[in-house]
């Protein structure tokens, strides 16, 4: 199996909170687009572990993922572990994906830092023949990173108008986090109903900086080729 798209969170609900919109766009237009879970997100606040198992499916299929791998790290080890790199090496070459989404490297998070440093290796390593498996050497044509708590240089911003409904869907799926719970007093960070109020405002503002009702902020660490400044400005159509 082959991926076009393979969106890596250190948790299940990152992706859906950084670039939700943008896998639902991606497989609204027929594109394979897989998700990678580094860890179970056991250590949560709320939720056991059959319940999480049941959200991540159901917020995969809002997506409309084609695969969803859970890599089972341990919480606050995603760079320690001794054979994580080795195995996001071998679930990127035995998918091959063209673009791989990660959390950018600067996060709240200890475990979204950790994340992006790891995939940052592992797309290197992926691609040098002595490394790791057996399996044939492959690296993506590109990393984009995406925002979950902090913001950071935005690179490009992608138009998630038509799928933003279905984005917070797939984010809400996520009961056990973002929604109230019956019988507990116990308020993080994240089911705040605050959380949820940025993660629309911010779709909000990026969304009018591209001339849409809403964007999905990523950042690219490479240049840009453009030869033709002209029709390079021609695709890009007229914002604002």
């Amino acid at each position: 199996m082959t991926l076009d798209v393979l969106a890596v969170g250190a948790h299940s609900d990152d992706v859906e909170l950084g670039c939700g919109g943008t896998l639902i766009n991606l497989a609204d237009n027929g594109y394979r687009v897989g998700i990678a879970d580094l860890t179970d997100a056991m250590l949560a606040s709320h939720g056991d572990d059959e319940t999480r198992r049941r959200e991540t499916k159901e917020a995969a299929e809002i997506i409309g993922a084609t695969e969803r791998f859970s890599l089972g790290f341990h919480e606050g080890s995603i760079l320690s572990g001794s054979n994580n790199i080795h195995e996001l090496v071998s679930l990127i070459r035995r998918n091959r994906p063209h673009v791989i989404l990660a959390p950018y490297w600067e996060d709240r998070h200890p475990d979204h830092v950790d994340a992006s440093r790891l995939v940052h290796s592992a797309v290197f390593w992926a691609g040098v023949t002595k490394f790791g498996d057996n399996q044939s050497p492959h690296r993506p044509h590109r990393v984009l990173y995406y925002f979950v708590h902090w913001d950071g240089p935005v690179s490009l911003v992608v138009d998630i108008s038509s799928t933003f409904d279905r984005k917070l869907k797939a984010i809400r799926a996520y009961r056990s986090q973002f929604l109230p719970q019956a019988g507990s007093d116990k308020m993080t960070y994240i089911s705040r109903p605050e959380f949820l109020e940025k993660i629309i405002s911010r779709a909000r503002y990026y969304g009018s900086r591209i001339g849409s009702e809403y964007g999905e902020p990523f950042h690219v660490r490479d240049m840009n080729r453009v030869e033709d400044i002209v029709k390079w400005a021609g695709e890009q159509g007229v914002v604002g």
